[in-house]
C-alpha cells in the first residue's frame, strides 16, 4: 500500500514569471543524493518507485541504498540495505519512464523516516523533481551511498526530491489509503523546513495516535503551483488526479483541495491562461466522479483566504466564494472539510487569521496547518 509520495514535474518548465531561475545544474554525475522521506504506515518491507518523466535521456541508477533516517543526513547503518531493480543493482530510467523497486526487507515503524541514497555514475538528467519537497536532502560527490553520514555544507543541500516517486509498505492486515490531492497547501509550503508539518503529515499523526481501528495511511499528493486547467507546474490536476490519486497502491479515499491558483494566476501573472468559477467546479465535479467509479471515497475542503498575497484581487475573491459555496452544499462527496473557516480571520474572512498566517498571506504557518488537520474527522477513514 502506498505510505509517501513525491509528484513529480520539470525544472525546466518556464517558471521565469515569478522570478524563479532555473536550476544551476541539471545533471547529477558521480555523485551521491541521500533523500528523506517521512512514511504515514510503516511494515516489514518496502518498495521504492524512480521516474524519469521529464528527463530527454535515459538516467541510470549506479547503486541504490535504503535504510532508516538517523536524521540530518545520516542513517541507522545495522538498518541499511540494497535496492534491486529485478534481482539486479542498476538500473537505467528510460525518457518518459518509471521504474519500481524491487521488495527490499527493512523494517520501518509507523511515521519513520527512510532515507534512500542514489549513486550515479554516468551524467543523470535531475530535471524530473518535485521542486518544494519542503525536506533536506544531501548531495555529494562519490559513491557515498554506504556512508553513515553525508556532508552537510550549505553546497551539499538541497529541498527538492529527485526522481523519487513514491514508496509502498507491506504489512499484514487491512489498512486505508487515503490520498490527499492539492497544490501548495498540501504540499506544505509555509511549514517549518524538514520539520513534517503538512497538514497530510499532521493528520497521519493524529490517526496513529488515535489508534483504534483499522490503519490509514495519508499520502500526500501535493504539488505546489498546480491548478486544474494549466500545465504550468506540474501536470494540470484534472489529469494529474489520475496519475497520482488513482495510480497510488491500495488507495481508498481522498481528499481535495485545489483551485487557489487557477483563481489568482490569471490575475497576476500568466492572463492568457484564463479559468473560471464555473470551470474550477467543473473540474472539482469531474474527479469527484472519477474517484467515485473508482470505488474510492472523496472528500472536498474549502479554498483557504488568499487576501494580502500579490495575487489577490476583488474579482478573485468572488470566483474563491463561489466555489466555495457549490464545495459546501455538495452531497456527492463522503465530507466536506471546511479549511476556510478554519483558517480565516473572523474580523475580515478574506484574509487567513494572522496566527495562522505566513508571510506571504497565501499559505498558512505551522499553526495554520495543524488548524487544517486538526477538523478532520478520523472517523470518515476508519
Amino acid at each position: 500500500m502506498g505510505t509517501w509520495q513525491g509528484v513529480l514535474s520539470d525544472l525546466k518548465e518556464d517558471v521565469r514569471f515569478l522570478d524563479i531561475p532555473p536550476p544551476a545544474s541539471t545533471v547529477f554525475q558521480n555523485q551521491t543524493l541521500r533523500q528523506t522521506a517521512h512514511l504515514s504506515l510503516g511494515g516489514d518491507q518496502v518498495r521504492i518507485k524512480f521516474g524519469n518523466l521529464y528527463g530527454k535521456a535515459p538516467v541510470p541508477l549506479e547503486r541504490v541504498r535504503v535504510a532508516l533516517s538517523a536524521g540530518a543526513g545520516a542513517v541507522d547503518v545495522a538498518t541499511d540495505v540494497a535496492v534491486t531493480f529485478q534481482g539486479r543493482e542498476s538500473v537505467s530510467i528510460p525518457a518518459g519512464g518509471e521504474v519500481w523497486s524491487d521488495k527490499v526487507s527493512i523494517r520501518v515503524p509507523d511515521g519513520g523516516n527512510l532515507a534512500v541514497s542514489v549513486y550515479v555514475r554516468e551524467a543523470a538528467d535531475s530535471t524530473s523533481a518535485h521542486r518544494y519537497a519542503n525536506a533536506v536532502q544531501h548531495l555529494a560527490s562519490g559513491d557515498l551511498s554506504s556512508t553513515v553520514a553525508m556532508p552537510s555544507a550549505p553546497e551539499n543541500l538541497l529541498t527538492s526530491w529527485h526522481w523519487m516517486s513514491a514508496i509502498d509498505v507491506y504489512k499484514k492486515g487491512p489498512a486505508r489509503v487515503v490520498v490527499a490531492f492539492g497544490d501548495s497547501l498540501t504540499d506544505g509550503n509555509g511549514s517549518t523546513l524538514g520539520s513534517n508539518q503538512r497538514y497530510p503529515d499532521l493528520l497521519s499523526a493524529r490517526l496513529l495516535k488515535a489508534g483504534a481501528g483499522t490503519p490509514v495511511s495519508v499520502v500526500n499528493a501535493g504539488l505546489g503551483g498546480n491548478r486544474w486547467l494549466h500545465d504550468r507546474f506540474g501536470l494540470r490536476g484534472v489529469e494529474r488526479f489520475r496519475r497520482d490519486v488513482l495510480g497510488v497502491s491500495g488507495v481508498t479515499h481522498a481528499i481535495v483541495q485545489m483551485g487557489i491558483n487557477d483563481i489568482g494566476f490569471q490575475q497576476a501573472w500568466t492572463p492568457g491562461e484564463k479559468a473560471t468559477a464555473a470551470e474550477v467546479i467543473a473540474s472539482l465535479a469531474g474527479v469527484v466522479a472519477t474517484a467515485k467509479a473508482a470505488g474510492i471515497q472523496v472528500s472536498l475542503a474549502t479554498l483557504t483566504p488568499f487576501k494580502g498575497h500579490v495575487y489577490f484581487s476583488d474579482a478573485g475573491e468572488e470566483m474563491r466564494q463561489t466555489v466555495n459555496a457549490w464545495i459546501r452544499a455538495n452531497t456527492d462527496v463522503a465530507g466536506v472539510f471546511d479549511f476556510d473557516a478554519a483558517v480565516r480571520d473572523p474580523a475580515e474572512p478574506a484574509r487567513i487569521l494572522a496566527a495562522y498566517r505566513d508571510t506571504d498571506s497565501l499559505h498558512v504557518n505551522d499553526l495554520g496547518y495543524a488548524q487544517m488537520a486538526g477538523i478532520i474527522p478520523l472517523d470518515k477513514f476508519r
